[in-house]
């Protein structure tokens, strides 16, 4: 299937021009006093993204995919992990692991950088590599697609940003406890403070930690954060923001399972084993710490004219980690090896810094809106030592496997990456309809490991013509090219761990966006992405040759149909394929690719029982292949999720009450594959939550 990406351009422009849009007086921005004091979306809709070169923009501004997930959203699901929040977006799903330590994910069929593609307060590079903090976030952004003008070296699939919760007006002072079915318990304290004689400091601070208790038996643990949020409006020029957090987690890490080898060219896949078993040893931990760090300030240079200074770094040391896979068994019996590695002290920075002025003009009858700015990322990785050791084990009748000695060491050189840029974007207004927006960076990066050393330089374009029928409808089209790192070879290729050169990305998007009220918003898009491929040869060697090309549909709805009903859906159909590759991959599908995702969710609020809301989800993702050569499959599935949240009055304080069940048909279902690997997901569990607020 082609999708006409260029005819639907041609066909929404002769649809926009028919609308005799006339010349009208180019307008010049007065800058707004700038807002610190949280969010303005409005129940399930976002107003306004804080992501990529659309930072502080309307949400009906933005010429790409966007999806928010708000805070309203994330408490009636009672979410925990990022992919809990992105399984409302489609297109979004794990790549090799079941996401109980963390989550490794994909989006659009690009697997994300755990490096690059995660963001804080549109800015600082997040380290994915460990379970991020949801407890002090307002919401939760998307922005699919390319989006190296902004950031720099990013795969091509899109950038989450988590945005952290700030003091408003009214003070807040919450406090929870959740407690699961398995025997976790989690509590929190949520306090949000304006001071000053004129309100001018703002501090918001949240405190969350516990035990950790999985359906997975013998698997459990702990985890604790604690984080800041400060602002000060020092005078009516200037404003300055601090985002300090910590995070540790510790958790048991079940094992995952080796694809068995093809027969004739084809794999067939063992029989479920029950996911409540735990597989790995219990001395296999997961422990991870870390820091963000992230420093703002804004200054009014004028009316029209803004500039901004930021400074971050992030860190993330894994303490230990143990990870673990049953490899070479009986499909019948289930009797196997038990195959791993133990690391100690592994650790990661980035640090970056970025300076930017933005500012409003006109030239004749065309008003501007105009960004200039300079970036660096510093991105860090110790030196890393793996120790590999085995023993036996059984997928349907797990055996206690005693502490096992480490029989191979290998060494992973550090890595240090620099990425430096120059952008530039302006947003030209030629009348009450019509806009475009033309952009361009200059990138620097090099990439030092060991006897690897890459340099490059590269220019990567922006362009996007919108057309707004009237502030509630706009259609747009845009052009996009990026460049990202190379992928590293998997363990599977003789050249394990080795990064590949960095590669370009192109793509071309059209969309639609309709927001009737301010309480519903309605997108669809269609899309065509163009990277380089890698894969491992028929040598055993992973190299970078040919394209991969991603071709989608994607509609999405959220916010509130009635008094009564509030709706989050989205859906994409994706045909991802390999092209212009000399080998049997040509028009195949990368691995872990589904063809269909789609997730509903809605809640209702029960008017005869005022405070009572009862919700529900369903969540599906399409069947997914192996391997890159298409030798099998891993079954499609649908998870349900259920829930209930009650409101009301005890002592003069609100108080809620909430149950949320998560997997509430307990499917057993493949949850992840990718590099060879399969990943069980999660047994049904149930939690309940009481939130005061005081």
């Amino acid at each position: 299937m082609r999708y006409p990406v260029g005819l639907s351009a041609l066909g929404l422009v002769a649809a926009c021009a028919h609308a005799q849009a006339g010349q009208v007086e180019p307008t010049v921005s007065t800058l707004q006093s700038i807002d610190v004091q949280g969010h303005t979306d409005k129940g399930l809709v976002g107003q306004r993204v804080g992501v990529g070169a659309f930072r502080d923009q309307s949400i009906m501004d933005v010429p790409a995919t966007i999806n928010v997930a708000t805070r309203d959203l994330l408490d009636a699901q009672a979410d925990v992990s990022l992919y809990d929040v992105l399984r409302n977006t489609a297109g979004v799903t794990r790549q090799q692991l079941s996401g109980e330590v963390f989550d490794n994910l994909s989006m659009r069929g690009v697997t994300l950088d755990n490096r690059s593609n995660y963001r804080l307060n549109g800015s600082l590079p997040l380290l994915n590599l460990t379970e991020l903090p949801l407890e002090d976030k307002e919401r939760v952004e998307v922005l699919k697609g390319v989006s190296a003008l902004y950031y720099g070296y990013t795969a091509p699939g899109g950038v989450v940003n988590m945005v952290t919760k700030r003091a408003g007006n009214q003070p807040v002072t919450t406090l929870g406890l959740s407690i699961d079915n398995n025997g976790g318990t989690i509590g929190q304290l949520d306090v949000g403070r304006r001071f000053g004689d004129h309100q001018q400091y703002g501090a918001r601070f949240n405190l969350a930690g516990g035990s950790l208790q999985s359906p997975v038996d013998g698997i459990d643990g702990d985890k604790r954060m604690a984080s800041a949020a400060l602002d000060w409006r020092v005078n009516d020029r200037l404003n300055l923001r601090a985002d300090l957090e910590y995070f540790r987690k510790k958790l048991g890490e079940q094992s995952v399972i080796t694809q068995p080898a093809a027969k004739n060219g084809s794999i067939e896949l063992p029989r479920m084993p029950d996911p409540s078993k735990r597989l790995s040893p219990d001395w296999a931990d997961f422990v991870a710490h870390g820091g963000n760090v992230l420093l703002h300030a804004d200054y009014a240079v004028s009316a029209q004219w803004l500039a901004t200074l930021e400074a971050g770094r992030a860190d993330l040391t894994r303490d230990r980690r143990a990870f673990t896979e049953i490899r070479n068994y009986n499909p019948l019996t289930g009797r196997g090896t038990l195959a791993g590695n133990r690391q100690s002290a592994a650790s990661w920075n980035n640090q970056n810094l970025r300076a930017e002025l933005f500012g409003s003009f006109a030239t004749g009858a065309v008003g501007h809106e105009l960004t200039i700015g300079a970036a660096q990322t510093k991105s860090n990785q110790d030196q890393t030592v793996t120790g590999q050791f085995t023993g036996a084990q059984n997928l349907y009748d797990p055996i206690t496997v005693p502490w096992l000695p480490v029989t191979k060491t290998t060494v992973t050189p550090a890595l240090n990456a620099v990425d430096r840029g120059l952008y530039v974007t302006d947003r030209m207004s030629f009348s009450e309809h019509w806009q475009t927006i033309l952009g361009a960076r200059y990138t620097r990066y090099t990439s030092d490991q060991g006897s690897n050393h890459y340099k490059a330089s590269k220019t990567t374009p922006l362009a996007a013509l919108i057309y707004k029928f009237n502030p509630r409808l706009m259609a747009y089209a845009s052009y996009a090219t990026g460049i990202e790192q190379g992928d590293r070879a998997p363990n599977t290729a003789i050249n394990v761990n080795e990064a590949l050169p960095p590669s370009i990305s192109k793509q071309k998007e059209v969309g639609l966006r309709w927001q009737p009220s301010d309480r519903l918003l309605l997108s669809s898009a269609v899309f065509d992405i163009d990277r380089a491929a890698s894969y491992v040869n028929d040598s055993g060697l992973f190299v970078q040759s040919g394209r991969l090309r991603y071709r989608g549909i994607e509609l999405n709805a959220q916010g509130q149909l009635s008094h009564d009903w509030s709706l989050q859906f989205s859906t994409q159909y994706l045909q991802a394929r390999f092209r212009d590759i000399s080998t049997a991959l040509e028009d195949k599908t990368p691995e872990n690719t589904p063809a269909v995702t789609a997730s509903l969710f809605a809640e209702y609020a029960v008017p005869v029982v005022p405070g009572l809301a009862l919700n529900g989800g369903l969540y599906f993702t399409g069947r997914r292949p192996l391997n890159n050569a298409n030798q099998g499959y891993i079954d499609n599935y649908t998870l349900v999720g259920l829930g209930a949240r009650y409101a009301t009055q005890m002592l003069g304080k609100r108080v809620l009450w909430q149950l949320n069940v998560e997997n509430a048909t307990d499917k057993r279902y493949w949850a992840a594959t990718g590099n060879n690997r399969l990943a069980m997901g999660l047994p049904r569990t149930a939690k309940l939550t009481v939130k005061i607020d005081l």
